[in-house]
């Protein structure tokens, strides 16, 4: 006689997605390219002053004297490129956190059942009907820029993307059996929130933020090239961009181009974060 024996089949474990197999290396090499850019800063500022004039050496290509050559009033290119980073990135940066944590909160806010929730989307609507790019741009204009002003209006194109992102997110995540079972057991509206919803939601909002940060970078790119950024004497890159194209026709291609690359190298860092982390916090598994 015989005793039955039970085999238990193994466990599948479902595979796990690329952007967990890289470990975020997407985004430890997009903040790498950032630190870069910050460290060059910090290394032009030991180099040199950005406004200084050196009358000449105007329009001289890039040499061992001047790395990245001189402008057309013979500021060193290097020195100003650099230092433009430690204007346009806090700007892009700090108005889009601003965005961040604002557009987190009412977006919460709007996924409940609270009396709140339908005024604020109905206000969110009502917003983006307005040409706000318009909007920005003459209130630019009419305050003269400046970074507090720049922080705002980045601030303000990125709270209704916030907004709807996290609403979104947090109405499908209020479904979920979890959430119910602590509505059951009666947890407050605001331990649901915090403890539940606000930390399934994270992923996608950093993604968002990652990708507004190069957005606003970009913005802020070309309200400086029209000459609506930032005030000389601080560089920008979009302004140095503008004093330079004149000069291209004549094969000085140095004063455009570096500062393009430096953009580009920004735009570029934080569109790889917001991917990586897009891929990474993802639900469906590949």
């Amino acid at each position: 006689m015989t005793a039955d024996v039970t085999v238990t089949p193994p466990a599948v474990t479902p595979p796990r997605t690329r952007a967990a197999r890289r470990g975020l290396r997407g985004t430890w090499t997009g903040l790498g390219m950032l630190a870069l850019l910050f460290g060059g800063a910090l290394l032009a500022r030991l180099a040199g002053d950005a406004a200084a004039v050196d009358a000449g050496a105007v329009l001289r290509p890039p040499s061992a004297d001047h790395w990245f050559g001189t402008d057309g009033t013979g500021r060193d290119v290097f020195v100003r490129t650099f230092a433009a980073g430690f204007a346009d990135l806090p700007i892009a940066l700090g108005g889009t956190l601003v965005a961040l944590l604002t557009g987190t909160l009412l977006g919460l806010l709007a996924s409940t059942r609270s009396r709140f929730a339908e005024p604020v989307m109905r206000l969110v609507d009502g917003f983006q009907a307005f040409p706000l790019l318009i909007l920005i741009l003459v209130i630019v204009q009419i305050s003269g820029g400046g970074p507090a002003v720049l922080m705002c209006m980045i601030a303000i194109l990125n709270v209704p993307r916030f907004i709807r992102l996290t609403r979104a997110e947090a109405l499908q995540i209020r479904e979920s059996r979890y959430v119910f079972f602590a509505d059951v057991i009666g947890a407050s509206r605001w331990h649901v929130l915090r403890r539940h919803v606000l930390p399934n939601v994270s992923g996608a909002v950093l993604g968002q933020a990652s990708l507004g940060g190069a957005l606003a970078l970009g913005a802020i790119g070309a309200m400086s090239f029209l000459g609506l950024g930032i005030a000389p004497p601080t560089p920008s890159w979009g302004a140095m961009i503008q004093s330079g194209v004149a000069g291209i026709t004549g094969g000085q291609w140095w004063p455009v181009m570096f500062p393009s690359l430096a953009l580009v190298w920004a735009i570029a860092a934080l569109n790889l974060i917001a991917d990586d982390l897009d891929a990474h916090f993802a639900k469906e598994i590949q």
